[in-house]
């Protein structure tokens, strides 16, 4: 397992110019916790992030985040295909280096998604995006 500073130029790479396509397309961006693991939380992130304490939180695995976007259809052009396989891409950078990882789904209706493990340093760390889904 890489520690964040090895890390973080990978998943820079993962991300750059990568949108999560929903009824509204969003960039992926790479995120640093300013916390150890022990100290995480869902409290912890929604403190963070200055969302309201109210705020619907919901947890799923990384699977079912990517499910939809990693299927190839028979009507994909190139470009599709290369987004599929950019999607592969950081699902399988995030899952085979950070450890604990989970996705964290904070709104309804736009979404702010967090994909967060940790480090070999103890780090949280991942990448975030939104999803719009009325």
């Amino acid at each position: 397992m890489p520690t964040s500073q090895d890390l973080l130029p990978e998943l820079e790479t993962a991300c750059e110019n990568l949108l999560w396509r929903s009824e509204a397309d969003y960039p992926f961006e790479v995120v640093v916790l300013l916390l150890d693991q022990q100290s995480f939380t869902v409290e912890t992130l929604l403190d963070n992030g200055d969302y309201p304490d109210n705020t619907p939180v919901t947890v799923v695995s990384l699977d079912d985040f990517f499910k939809q976007a990693l299927v190839e259809r028979a009507w994909f052009d190139s470009r599709e295909l290369k987004r599929v396989e950019r999607y592969r891409n950081l699902r399988d950078l995030l899952e085979t280096t950070l450890e604990n990882l989970q996705v964290y789904r904070l709104g309804e209706v736009e979404i702010d998604v967090y994909i967060l493990g940790g480090t070999e340093d103890s780090q949280v760390i991942g990448v975030k995006t939104q999803t719009v889904e009325t």
